[in-house]
């Protein structure tokens, strides 16, 4: 732009705000559009770039949107901003999340215990996922495997600093009440109590193994691994979504030999954990929570609409004159 090009702008917005469950870039309507844009780049072409806009930031911006960036030719940016919107909206659809009950999950979480022969499970707890916003210690799905007498599962990582406080104080070994968020106050963290025992506890220093953490020092705070029933619960000092396995084996505790993992994480433990858990092998669960994919649960006071999924009978076709504001 220095050296005297003028770029040209083309901007079309959807009537859609997709939920984060259908916002993965590996596979979905998403990555399809995305895919659709960069087979589109040419030298004319600069940039191609597909949003999907954070629904929960609750703003009249939000939205699924397409951005095409051409050197001199405006045509050329709005004709392809056109095609990936036209994709996107022939895939509305495919917007809406489709998620598993609670019942359901844990079903396949006992019928994964009891035959060895079925594919391990991962079960992703999308609605109070950190990355996002998340608290990270909604306690139904991990209530429900207790209480289930679900066997040979893991969960992590749950955000409970005066937990994890306790755990060290005891030491390993040690039997307790394990007292989960017993200073909460706020929506969804509600307490829940049940006899547990210290089998592991670090510092929380650790190097990330795979996926976004790959390779980043982190400092999880006093972590604690407490065996609850059949589940073994990975306690952090410090916020953060359960994306990486090593946020398991720093405990010792080893993800190949389990038949269930719980991860607090809507999308991105799939770049970690992919090398134990194909994409038929990812259960996302339906449960309350400050992140919760179901958007219809929320009071929006500016977001655009009507808009998919929240409204029925959303109509739109793709702008056919400047797209500069669309």
């Amino acid at each position: 732009m220095l050296g005297g090009v003028k770029p040209q702008r083309a901007l079309i917005r959807l009537p859609i705000v997709p939920p984060t469950v259908t916002l993965l870039t590996a596979a979905g309507p998403y990555a399809e559009m995305i895919e659709h844009g960069q087979r589109g780049m040419s030298p004319e072409i600069m940039n191609v770039s597909a949003m999907g806009g954070f629904a929960f930031a609750d703003a009249p911006e939000c939205g699924l949107s397409v951005v095409v960036t051409a050197r001199r030719d405006k045509r050329a940016a709005e004709r392809l901003a056109r095609e990936i919107a036209a994709l996107g909206w022939a895939n509305r659809a495919r917007f809406y999340p489709r998620l598993t009950s609670l019942d359901e999950a844990v079903e396949k979480a006992l019928a994964v215990g009891r035959d060895p022969s079925l594919p391990a499970l991962v079960f992703a707890d999308v609605a109070d996922n950190p990355g996002g916003g998340g608290r990270g210690n909604t306690i139904f799905l991990f209530c429900a495997f207790h209480e289930a007498g679900i066997e040979d599962a893991l969960l992590g990582v749950f955000y409970d600093p005066d937990l994890a406080a306790e755990a060290h104080r005891q030491g390993v070994g040690a039997r307790l009440d394990a007292r989960f968020n017993r200073s909460e106050t706020t929506n969804f963290s509600e307490p829940y109590a049940a006899p547990a025992t210290v089998v592991a506890l670090t510092d929380g220093r650790c190097i990330g193994r795979r996926g976004i953490y790959g390779g980043m020092r982190l400092e999880l705070g006093p972590c604690a691994a407490l065996q609850v029933g059949g589940v073994k619960v990975v306690v952090v000092s410090h916020r953060v979504q359960c994306a990486d396995p090593v946020f398991f084996e720093m405990m010792g505790l080893d993800i190949g030999r389990v038949r269930s993992v719980v991860v607090k994480s809507r999308g991105h433990f799939r770049g970690g954990f992919d090398e134990f858990f194909g994409p038929e092998q990812i259960i996302e669960v339906d449960l309350l929570g400050l992140t919760s994919p179901m958007l219809s649960r929320f009071t929006w006071t500016r977001l655009p609409r009507p808009v998919i999924p929240l409204d029925e009978g959303v109509d739109w076709h793709p702008p056919t004159g400047d797209t500069a504001n669309a």
